[in-house]
C-alpha cells in the first residue's frame, strides 16, 4: 500500500501496512499539482488501483480519469455522477421524485429569502449548502451546515455566508437515531452492503460519528438507496446517511458520501472489508457480500473523537450544543464514556498488531508530532 498526504506524516502513512508515503501539494489550494504529483507517483511505481478517500481527491480527480486510467485503475464513479449525488440540493430534489422520505425541507435557490421567511414556523432550523465545497478561482473552500435559533438567525446567515447565495436547503431538525447504509456496487450493481447506527458523534449535536454498531439491514433503507444509485450506475463504494424519526420511525435521507466513511472500520471489524473487496472489483475479480452477511452488535470506537465529545459536552452549556431533546446529562455522558471494555467492542485505530498509527494520533492530539 502507498499512501499520500499533504504532510509529511499521516495516520495511514504510520501504518505498518504502508510500504511507501509521499506527500503531495494541498488539493483545496492547488488542485493541479495534486493531480500531477499522484499522476507522477502512479506512472512511477506500477499502482494497481487509486483510492480517494476524501470528497476534495474524488472532486479534483475525478474529472482527470482519463489520465489515470492510461496507468492504472479509478474504481469511481464519472465525475459528474459523484458531483449529482454529493449536491445535497440535487440529491433531495432526486429523493422527491423516488419517493424516498427527506426531513421538511425549503429549497433555496439562490439565497433569496424573500417569501421564504413566512413559510418557517419552528425554529430551530438546519441550513445545509448543496455543496460541502465550492470553486473559488482555481482553488476550492469549504462550507459548512449551520443552526438558525431564528428568522434574525436565518438572515445573518444568509447575509454572511457567500456560499448560501448558490443553491441551500433549509431543514427541520430530525431527532432519532443516525443509520446508515455502507455500499459497494458496480455499475448500479450492489455487490454488498452493510447497516450501522451510531452511537455518539462529534459534536454532540450531530457529525462524525465516535461510537457506532453494526445492525440489521433495514429494509426501507436499501429500498431507498437503491431508488437512488441503481438509476445513475453508481460505481464504486458510497455511504448513504439518514436519520430515523423519533416518532415515525420513518428513516429520512440526510446525504450520501460517494467515497470511504470515517466509520470504516467497523465494516472490517464485523466481518466485511470494503477495501479488500473494492480492489478485487478493479481488478476484475468482484466478490459478493451475502444480505447481512456480517456480525450484528459489533461496536466501533475512535476513542480521541469520544474524548473529544465529552469534553465539549462537559465544557459547554446544553443550549450552545444545539442537543437534541432527550440528550444524556452531563453524568450519563461520563459514565458511558469509561465503558472501555464491552463484548464485541472494537478501537479503530488502536491495535495491538499495528500499534504506530495509534501512537501517531496520540502525539498530534497533544501536540507533539
Amino acid at each position: 500500500m502507498v499512501v499520500g498526504a499533504d504532510t509529511q506524516r499521516s495516520l495511514a502513512g504510520s501504518s505498518r501496512y504502508c510500504r511507501k508515503n509521499f506527500v503531495y501539494p494541498s488539493p483545496h489550494e492547488n488542485p493541479a499539482g495534486f493531480v500531477a504529483t499522484i499522476l507522477e507517483m502512479v506512472r512511477d511505481h506500477d499502482i494497481d488501483a487509486v483510492f480517494p478517500i476524501s470528497d476534495i481527491a474524488m472532486h479534483v480527480i475525478g474529472p482527470e480519469r482519463a489520465q489515470f486510467e492510461r496507468f492504472t485503475r479509478l474504481p469511481s464513479p464519472p465525475a459528474e455522477v459523484f458531483q449529482e449525488i454529493s449536491d445535497k440540493y440535487r440529491l433531495m430534489q432526486r429523493a422527491v421524485s423516488e419517493g424516498v422520505g427527506i426531513p421538511e425541507t425549503i429549497f433555496v435557490p439562490d439565497g433569496n429569502l424573500k417569501g421564504i421567511l413566512d413559510t418557517i414556523a419552528v425554529f430551530p432550523v438546519v441550513v445545509k449548502p448543496g455543496c460541502s465545497l465550492v470553486k473559488d478561482g482555481s482553488q476550492w473552500k469549504k462550507t459548512s451546515v449551520c443552526y438558525a435559533e431564528s428568522r434574525e438567525d436565518l438572515l445573518r446567515l444568509y447575509d454572511e455566508k457567500a456560499y448560501l447565495r448558490a443553491p441551500s436547503l433549509i431543514q427541520q431538525r430530525v431527532v432519532g437515531a443516525g443509520e446508515g447504509l455502507f455500499v459497494l456496487m458496480q455499475e448500479g450493481t450492489p455487490l454488498g452492503m452493510f447497516a450501522h447506527r451510531r452511537l455518539r458523534e462529534r459534536p454532540p449535536s450531530g457529525g462524525v460519528s465516535v461510537l457506532r454498531e453494526s445492525i440489521a439491514l433495514p429494509k426501507a433503507m436499501v429500498e431507498a438507496t437503491l431508488k437512488l444509485l441503481q438509476p445513475v450506475k453508481w460505481h464504486g463504494v458510497a455511504m448513504v446517511e439518514f436519520k430515523v424519526d423519533q416518532v415515525t420511525q420513518r428513516p429520512l435521507l440526510m446525504e450520501i458520501n460517494g467515497r470511504f466513511w470515517g466509520s470504516l472500520q467497523l465494516a472490517v471489524d464485523a466481518g466485511v472489508n470494503f477495501p479488500s473487496l473494492l480492489l478485487d472489483m478493479a481488478m476484475g475479480n468482484p466478490q459478493t457480500v451475502p444480505e447481512n452477511g456480517y456480525r450484528i452488535g459489533v461496536k466501533s470506537r475512535w476513542l480521541l473523537g469520544d474524548l473529544d465529545q465529552l469534553v465539549m459536552r462537559v465544557k459547554k452549556p446544553d443550549r450552545t450544543l444545539n442537543l437534541p431533546p432527550g440528550a444524556p446529562s452531563k453524568f450519563r455522558s461520563f459514565m458511558s464514556f469509561c465503558r472501555f471494555f464491552e463484548r464485541d467492542l472494537f478501537y479503530e485505530v488502536e491495535d495491538f498488531d499495528d500499534p504506530a498509527p495509534s501512537r501517531f494520533e496520540m502525539l498530534r492530539y497533544i501536540k507533539l508530532a
